[in-house]
């Protein structure tokens, strides 16, 4: 089978134009930390409701796969164009609990399912050899359809599921999953864009493996960046995997 799948295209060309216009420039620092081969869970800060995603879709060499929340959908036709759009990226699913049911789009009682099929996908992702992207705080600092932290630099407590996923992932016993902390710092560049700069951490031993030491990894990979601005220069993309 093909691999990435060409669902990854559509994702990789947002990504290409949401930096384009949206960012000043970009730095990535730790890219050698992603393992070049074997399954990995990228576990990020989430800022951007756009770009922290594109800038590892664009910046890393190996495919990434997005835990993508869609309880945001509008209407039912939003709904279903998303989720044939994730499906053939091979995004999985989940719908976070506290905007549930706000759009109309879906439903409370979805929710287990989604929880179930979320699971199930990125499990076989995991044993397959791939990367996953995870942001645990569920919703970013920046959202168009309005943040839910308390300020620009807030951040909300982390949920416990990429820990579920990874522990289910590796119960057959020779799946071994790295999990890869992500920091994000952003500062204003003016006419609207961003300066971002992605730290990415070394993989985490097994008893760093709580929300509590991986949240404060992140926190620190979060912090503001050292070096003179100019050492922010845009980056290429990194070649397809």
């Amino acid at each position: 089978m093909r691999y990435p799948p060409p669902g990854q295209l559509g994702p990789r060309a947002i990504s290409a134009w949401g930096l384009c216009t949206q960012a000043a420039d970009v730095r990535v620092e730790g890219g050698e930390n992603v393992p070049a081969t074997g399954p990995v869970m990228l576990v990020a800060r989430h800022f951007h409701h756009l770009l922290d995603g594109a800038v590892l879709v664009r910046r890393l060499r190996r495919p990434i796969h997005i835990v993508v929340g869609l309880d945001w959908a509008a209407d039912g036709g939003q709904r279903r164009m998303m989720e044939w759009a994730c499906r053939w990226a091979q995004y999985p699913i989940v719908l976070r609990r506290p905007t549930l049911a706000v759009t109309g789009s879906y439903q409370r009682d979805e929710l287990v399912r989604y929880t179930r099929a979320a699971l199930r996908e990125t499990t076989c992702l995991l044993r397959a050899g791939r990367v996953v992207l995870v942001f645990p705080e569920g919703y970013p600092n920046v959202d168009p359809r309005g943040s839910r932290k308390p300020a620009l630099d807030g951040w909300l407590p982390f949920e416990p599921g990429f820990l579920k996923m990874i522990e289910i992932a590796e119960r057959d016993g020779t799946t071994d999953v790295a999990l890869v902390p992500v920091g994000f710092n952003y500062t204003r560049a003016g006419r609207g864009r961003w300066s971002i700069v992605a730290r990415i951490g070394p993989p985490l031993a097994h008893f760093e493996r709580t929300t509590a030491s991986v949240n404060a990894v992140i926190r620190r990979l979060s912090a503001t960046a050292s070096g003179p601005p100019s050492a922010c220069a845009p980056l290429e993309d990194a070649p397809p995997a």
